[in-house]
């Protein structure tokens, strides 16, 4: 596999190197001229100097000219992979004038996190009209949100003086999905994950479920008479419903910085990290493929945040500009709460899937503030399964107030890393799942969440 994209600042080093030695030699160059001026006659240096002009100007006008009406097309065989799978990524140059485009060197820049293998750069001339094709497969090596491109390309003139460089506003992005570890292999044909059945202690009544009636009483609200059978008896009578039922699960993932501090700063990346998303995707295909309904909550941000979608690229003087230009976009402007409404079915799996793969650690609220306050907001018809490696005081607190408010809670404890503090007197009451690996998971799939 051949990994040809190298870290910026090393290509930046090169730049910087290439510049000095640029330098140098027009520096040389004047000093030359200037000891021409002092040997020969005023006629000769008039003479050189015009001619030095000259070639500069023409330095300076090729490069340009030769950018002149290039452009570039870039095509992706799939904006969503697999991890683990590949994509075929192709860009082409089009030459549009009449006029070669002299001396153009092109670089593909492929973000971290793919690996690369096939043609990222080359150097050529192109003559009048013509069109150049090149491929490449980028690999998948984690999951995320990786940009392919922008297309840095480069124009220099014969004698290395002047160059001019164009970054390429036509940029892709590939969403890896995360690993989903089969759960339902020993769950018995019908059994489902999330019971859907009467909540004889729920303190919430569901209107679609309708019971029966009774005789009126003090207190029962206006909108509970049964007029027709108020009419039929002769007393007041009030519609009774069956309590309120569990139909699925709200995922509920720890996404906090806090809460991982062995993750890398740079990428965000951390054996528990994936194994929480893994959990998380895990959960989500079981419970859909019961036909029941799957929500996301998250303290995490969105790594589609980093790319806003107003970039247009631009052209610079200097290759280390560009890629500062670039390389700028990958920081994070603003963390929200990511969510995704409950939902069922293929086109559900497909939104979660999306939001987990681009689900990245945030600074800001911990899990137990989001839940807190997102309670009034909380669909009481799902189980609140809370995915976490942290199970300390403030998130117990939270999960028990949610519990005395008439929702069923439930813990997956990740375990990557060495175990903290556990709440138990607080969370008495809450089932909790220890998750050590994806074996762990997978015995999940016997279990009532």
């Amino acid at each position: 596999m051949n990994t040809a994209v190298r870290p910026a600042g090393e290509v930046r080093g090169e730049v910087r190197n290439l510049r000095r030695r640029q330098v140098l030699v027009l520096g040389l160059v004047l000093v030359l001229l200037a000891l021409l001026l002092s040997v020969f006659s005023a006629g000769f240096f008039l003479y050189a100097a015009v001619v030095t002009i000259a070639v500069l100007g023409l330095a300076a006008l090729l490069p340009v000219a030769s950018l002149l009406g290039l452009e570039v097309r870039r095509s992706l065989a799939a904006d969503s992979i697999e991890l683990g799978e590949k994509v075929e990524s192709r860009i082409v140059l089009h030459n549009r004038k009449d006029l070669p485009a002299l001396w153009v060197f092109w670089r593909d820049e492929i973000e971290p996190g793919l690996d690369v293998e096939g043609v990222t750069c080359g150097f050529q001339t192109l003559s009048a009209e013509e069109t150049m094709h090149a491929a490449c497969w980028l690999h998948s090596t984690r999951r995320g949100l990786f940009r392919v491109g922008p297309a840095v390309i480069e124009a220099s003139d014969p004698f290395g003086l002047v160059s001019r460089f164009v970054v390429d506003p036509e940029v892709r992005f590939v969403t890896v999905l995360p690993r989903v570890v089969s759960l339902g292999g020993g769950r018995p044909l019908g059994h489902r994950p999330i019971h859907e059945i009467p909540r004889r202690q729920s303190l919430f009544e569901d209107p679609s479920r309708f019971l029966g009636v009774r005789d009126y009483r003090p207190g029962d609200g206006l909108r509970r008479i049964h007029w027709r059978a108020t009419a039929r008896t002769g007393r007041l009578q009030v519609k009774l419903y069956e309590p309120a039922v569990l139909e699925g699960v709200l995922l509920a993932v720890e996404m906090g910085r806090a809460a991982w501090p062995r993750a890398s700063e740079e990428s965000g990346t951390d054996p528990g990290v994936e194994l929480a998303i893994t959990a998380a995707a895990s959960i989500a295909e079981l419970v859909l493929a019961g036909g029941q309904s799957v929500g996301l909550i998250s303290n995490g941000g969105d790594a589609a945040d980093r790319y806003p979608a107003d970039w247009k690229g631009g052209s610079f003087r200097r290759f280390e500009d560009a890629l500062e230009e670039a390389g700028s976009r990958n920081l994070m402007r603003a963390y929200r709460p990511l969510e995704v409404e409950p939902g069922r079915g293929g086109w559900q799996r497909d939104r979660l899937l999306a939001a987990l793969a681009r689900l990245t650690l945030a600074p800001g609220l911990t899990l137990a503030e989001l839940l807190l306050a997102e309670t009034p907001r909380l669909p009481r018809s799902l189980v609140v399964l809370a995915i976490t490696p942290d199970l300390g005081t403030g998130l117990g607190a939270a999960l028990a107030g949610l519990k005395r408010s008439g929702f069923d809670v439930s813990v997956v404890w990740i375990q990557a890393g060495m175990p903290g503090p556990v709440a138990t007197s607080l969370l008495e009451g809450v089932a909790v799942h220890p998750v050590w690996s994806e074996a762990d998971l997978e015995h999940l799939g016997a279990q009532t969440l």
